[in-house]
């Protein structure tokens, strides 16, 4: 009888862990975008307190600080975040135990990236990973790959599940790293464009089936 508890109790535990893995990752998402939230609600006040003493305060050495402070305080949950969407789209392609070492290796060097370059940098570095992976998972949902695996079923569900991760990423890195650039509004409307058409097609995929069949037959 004990001999035979021993051997099941592990495999309890497996499936036990395995089963809660997309319920870990959705509740560390969630705390992660609620943070980032009111670091944004935080910022707004803080902003308004300082035009309310001065109205000029962006052209002083407030402004930089103040964006430095914000950086500060927005970075972990960002990292958090993207580390996060990491474990979430790339776990179709290769292991969860080879996924998961393979983010605490990204996290390292992104800690590194930002003790030797600073904050933005490090951040600019995992942005542009996580981009690279989106993309990569992005491509071969379209093109029907089966190395890849997906929670809920329907070619048009999982296309839009990749294009909202995608545009999530791309939104913090516009925001993120291009703030100064030429490139910042354009960018905005890309990941506009993304996360506009992923919804769509995540939660109305049979309206789109139907009105396709409709302009197909036509």
């Amino acid at each position: 009888m004990s001999s035979t508890n021993s051997r099941s109790k592990p495999d309890f535990n497996l499936n036990f862990n395995l089963k809660n893995y997309d319920y870990y990752l959705i509740i560390v998402t969630s705390i992660a975008l609620m943070m980032i939230g009111l670091v944004c609600v935080f910022g707004v006040w803080y902003s308004y307190d300082l035009y309310s003493t001065n109205s000029n305060w962006q052209s002083t050495i407030q402004f930089p600080e103040y964006i430095s402070m914000m950086n500060m305080y927005v970075y972990p949950f960002v990292l958090v975040l993207l580390l996060s969407l990491g474990l979430c789209i790339p776990k179709r392609i290769v292991p969860r135990a080879a996924l998961i070492k393979a983010t605490f290796v990204i996290l390292l060097l992104t800690l590194v990236a930002s003790v030797v370059g600073g904050m933005e940098l490090g951040i600019t570095f995992i942005l542009l990973m996580s981009i690279a992976v989106q993309a990569v998972v992005l491509a071969l949902t379209i093109l029907k790959s089966g190395a890849l695996t997906f929670e809920r079923e329907g070619y048009l569900i999982q296309i839009g599940s990749s294009l909202l991760h995608l545009g999530t990423v791309l939104f913090i890195f516009d925001f993120v790293s291009m703030r100064d650039s030429v490139y910042h509004i354009p960018v905005f409307w890309v990941v506009t464009v993304l996360m506009g058409i992923g919804t769509l097609m995540s939660f109305y995929p049979s309206e789109i089936s139907r009105l396709g069949r409709k302009i197909a037959l036509r």
